[in-house]
């Protein structure tokens, strides 16, 4: 990670998204850097991720944003497009009239948005972090509105910071686009910590599952049915505490919902095999631990089909399109 903030900002609000909590978790190092500088830190966000990081930092200071409500309806991208893009609009203006007061009430020097599109500022300096500077979709018209869409956000920001390094890239052609403004790669962002140490497996499969609803529970049904009689050891992390609870799970497997860093760090070294969601996040999580995984991109996010399929077979990571290869 190599981040340089100006000794002269002292007061930093950090807004993150809250889409699955990637974003939230991947904001953690670097929030833990500003904090060793000695800037003051307020963070942003709404739902889950505001939940997370004010247990990762219960000493600083919250606030609320406007919640994006991103909902998974339908099989393909312009669908979760057209059905999520007037709340989406809606909560990215909210969001613009909120930063202007927080800006004012707490006296900030700069923002920081981890994929937040609304918080660009006209009265300090800001960032956004983001590994998406080019969107792929299946069809031509839909590409061409998002990313045009994405591109005047994007150079909404004085500087676009992409969490990953420039050989090896993990993010591939998602972040490839010179036609966004002032960006430059930061390192792979990471909470987690490697270990040379030889840990035996506890668990012969590993679910890690995250991400927006109802996408999340419906993989989570899929995988108890699928494997309720299983003679594997079987870990579950359920990556929620606001999801319904499970109905019904089989007595032989260990269930978790949401867990700390040092959980995670732990229960992802004592897997065999680790399968979750093909979330940037995770796989950088997946590199920083020096282990591979399969990945089960979210039907219809063009983004997580493209990692799957990029990084399958380099790394140790395999695009899984049934769960029945498992």
């Amino acid at each position: 990670m190599n981040v340089d903030v100006d000794k002269g900002v002292q007061t930093i609000l950090y807004g993150v998204l809250n889409w699955g909590l990637g974003h939230a978790t991947r904001s953690i190092p670097l929030i833990q850097m500003l904090i060793s500088q000695g800037k003051t830190v307020i963070i942003a966000s709404d739902g889950e991720a505001l939940l997370l990081l004010g247990e990762a930092f219960p000493d600083l200071v919250t606030v609320e944003l406007p919640s994006y409500s991103v909902t998974y309806k339908g099989q393909h991208l312009w669908q979760l497009v057209l059905y999520n893009l007037p709340n989406v609009a809606t909560a990215i203006i909210r969001e613009r009239r909120a930063l202007a007061q927080l800006v004012r009430q707490h006296s900030i020097d700069m923002v920081i948005s981890d994929s937040r599109f609304g918080l660009s500022s006209t009265l300090v300096k800001s960032a956004i972090i983001s590994h998406q500077l080019h969107l792929l979709a299946d069809n031509r018209a839909i590409g061409y509105i998002m990313n045009r869409a994405n591109r005047y956000f994007l150079n909404s920001f004085d500087e676009c910071w992409i969490p990953d390094s420039t050989d090896p890239s993990y993010s591939g052609l998602l972040s490839q686009n010179p036609r966004i403004n002032n960006q430059r790669r930061i390192g792979v962002l990471s909470r987690l910590i490697a270990t040379t140490e030889v840990i035996e497996p506890l668990y012969d499969l590993g679910f890690f599952l995250s991400g927006p609803e109802p996408a999340r529970t419906e993989l989570e049904r899929h995988i108890i049915d699928t494997f309720s009689q299983d003679p594997r050891r079987v870990l579950l992390v359920r990556g929620t505490n606001l999801a319904p609870s499970l109905s019904r799970q089989p007595i032989s497997w260990v269930v978790r919902d949401r867990i700390n860093s040092k959980e995670i760090n732990t229960l992802l070294l004592a897997c065999a095999q680790v399968v979750s969601r093909s979330g940037y996040s995770s796989i950088m999580d997946y590199i920083q631990l020096g282990i591979g995984a399969s990945l089960i991109p979210t039907p219809g996010q063009s983004e997580q089909e493209y990692l799957a399929k990029y990084l399958d077979g380099s790394y140790g990571f395999r695009w899984i399109r049934q769960l029945s290869e498992l």
